[in-house]
């Protein structure tokens, strides 16, 4: 693996869009094939964050395969990352209507609503259960931790509702985009390389346990807007089940009004 570089002076935060909600839309892509989109609205402060996103299907894929899910979630930045207060997740996937809600305290997760509701699973490791955080609040804060710190070099648990996986991030690295699948950025950016494996929450007697639990590799790149300020613009990963998932920044960030609700001061 190559070895992680400062950021270039282009990519060391200066101005900060404090307070604004920032839209970035993606699209998403299974095997090379364009199958859902996904629209993400969050909003910065020194203390916090709060951030939506809409994920939905689209085009002849959704003739097929429906989804139309709205997350969305809260926290406070601390020295460690993120500490979140509460994650929502609910509309239409796999067939029928879902929603998940978690609220968060200095014990850990707690799932205060799951529909449909889920028996016949391992228990979970309690160290890394307790100390986990859901994939916004992980997402949003590897934005702020890359701003502030300049690196994306950390460990993390996280909690779906129902599987629980551990991330390990490396980087940045400098780089150049790619220029596949119609991006709006291209040139410089800086990458950072993870992998990611579930590690609690296996459905009991699955044959696809070892399969789930082997790390599966993915990157993610980074540019700096000169109003939206640092921004992810290209994450791809290996899924355990689908394969290769690609999503890519489609259009130039919107700032707005604040409809993305971050957490009280």
């Amino acid at each position: 693996m190559a070895q992680s570089s400062p950021l270039p002076p282009a990519m060391v935060a200066k101005e900060k869009p404090i307070g604004q909600n920032i839209h970035l839309h993606y699209n998403i892509y299974v095997r090379g094939y364009h199958f859902v989109n996904v629209d993400a609205d969050y909003v910065l402060h020194p203390w916090g964050y709060g951030i939506q996103t809409h994920l939905y299907s689209v085009g002849l894929a959704s003739w097929f395969f429906t989804v139309n899910l709205l997350s969305t979630a809260q926290g406070h930045f601390n020295e460690a990352g993120t500490r979140p207060l509460s994650y929502d997740n609910r509309g239409f996937s796999r067939g029928e209507e879902l929603h998940t809600h978690i609220e968060f305290d200095h014990t850990g997760p707690h799932v205060t609503v799951l529909q449909p509701p889920e028996t016949g699973r391992e228990a979970m490791p309690e160290v890394e259960f307790r100390q986990s955080v859901d994939m916004l609040s992980y997402l949003i804060g590897l934005v702020h931790h890359m701003d502030v710190h300049q690196s994306c070099t950390t460990g993390q648990s996280v909690f779906d509702g129902i599987r629980l996986s551990y991330m390990d991030m490396h980087g940045p690295f400098k780089t150049t985009l790619p220029k596949d699948h119609h991006p709006f950025y291209t040139g410089d950016a800086m990458r950072c390389d993870f992998t990611g494996k579930q590690i609690g929450g296996f459905s009991i007697g699955s044959p696809f346990k070892d399969a789930k639990a082997t790390p599966h590799p993915g990157s993610v790149w980074f540019v700096r807007d000169p109003k939206a300020g640092l921004i992810p613009v290209r994450l791809q990963f290996s899924h355990p089940k689908i394969g290769m998932l690609l999503v890519v920044l489609q259009t130039p960030p919107y700032l707005s009004a604040v409809p993305a609700q971050a957490a009280p001061k």
